[in-house]
């Protein structure tokens, strides 16, 4: 991928996953059936994706049976942590939702390098504890605890922890397809199954019923919701292809902990342990990213240099 269109993907990542779980929560609150709205969701994405084909904006080619067969274990790691987050967001806070995201860099740290092979240096390995640490924090402190909802929030947690590794393997052994080919393939085979257990879990006739007294702005959180899932579908897949899966994680942690800090600016509800906690994560991500290499090498020069001054 191109260094220009790798930066505008990233940036589309960070936009919409900084605030899909603010849309997702919105969404589930106009119309709490988490299954019905996902299953919206990954519909909408791939007929966009066939109605932007057939306009030639894009192209992509019809999956052959095979790649169909050989995607449905990406299906699944993706499917699964979409459906366990939508239940969770129904129950707990957003803000509580993204320490349950952050609690996941290390394990998938230690996957990548155990699995994937992919080298893990003491500045990042220590930025991944920090990460965690912050989440760990903010948890502890947190204001809304909700039973269900934080256990739905641990299954949430492992299963991004399997999506980070598996789907990162699987996009590597299938670097030629396309990003508009793997994101047709995760919207257009995961719709028909979340359709399925919408149909199981939900009552239809109570989802009929309140789907009729859905205000305009429930109906927009909804809308908006669909298009944003094509979007942080899409630039998540085309991070996924360039990116360590430990670098894609803390990435999408990055960008909900800066979600986080400004919610707690504009009043959101948390303790000053809490704030501390985002601010801790915040600094983790820091250290990760290139600028933490860089402020990294910049002090141990400095202490080369001091030991030099002090020998001469």
């Amino acid at each position: 991928m191109p260094i220009l269109g790798g930066t505008v993907m990233v940036l589309l990542y960070v936009m919409c996953s900084s605030c899909m779980l603010v849309v997702n929560k919105a969404s589930v609150d106009a119309l709490p059936f988490s299954y019905t709205v996902t299953a919206l969701q990954t519909g909408a994405s791939a007929l966009l994706l066939l109605l932007t084909r057939s306009l030639g904006i894009i192209s992509f080619p019809n999956p052959s049976r095979k790649v169909v067969w050989d995607w449905l274990g990406v299906l699944v790691a993706w499917v699964v942590p979409i459906l366990f987050n939508m239940n969770a967001v129904s129950k707990v806070t957003v803000e509580t939702m993204m320490m349950f995201r952050s609690i996941t860099v290390v394990a998938v740290a230690v996957g990548d390098s155990l699995f994937l092979g992919s080298r893990q240096g003491v500045r990042q390995i220590i930025a991944c504890a920090v990460i965690s640490a912050g989440g760990i924090s903010y948890a502890w402190n947190d204001l809304h605890f909700d039973l269900e909802g934080y256990t739905w929030g641990l299954m949430y947690s492992v299963s991004m922890i399997v999506n980070s590794l598996y789907v990162k393997s699987a996009f590597e052994k299938h670097k030629d397809l396309s990003v508009w080919t793997k994101t047709y393939l995760n919207n257009a085979l995961g719709t028909p199954i979340v359709i399925g257990i919408a149909l199981w879990r939900e009552d239809m006739v109570e989802l009929w019923s309140k789907s009729q007294s859905v205000t305009l702005w429930g109906a927009t959180a909804v809308a908006a919701s669909c298009f944003m899932g094509l979007g942080i579908s899409m630039s998540g897949i085309a991070c996924r292809s360039v990116l360590s899966a430990t670098s894609f994680d803390v990435l999408g942690n990055c960008t909900k902990y800066l979600t986080l800090g400004i919610s707690a600016l504009l009043g959101s509800t948390n303790s000053a342990a809490s704030i501390a906690g985002i601010i801790v994560a915040l600094g983790g991500c820091a250290l990760y990213s290139p600028a933490g290499a860089m402020m990294v090498d910049t002090l141990r020069c400095r202490s080369v240099g001091i030991a030099e001054r002090e020998r001469e």
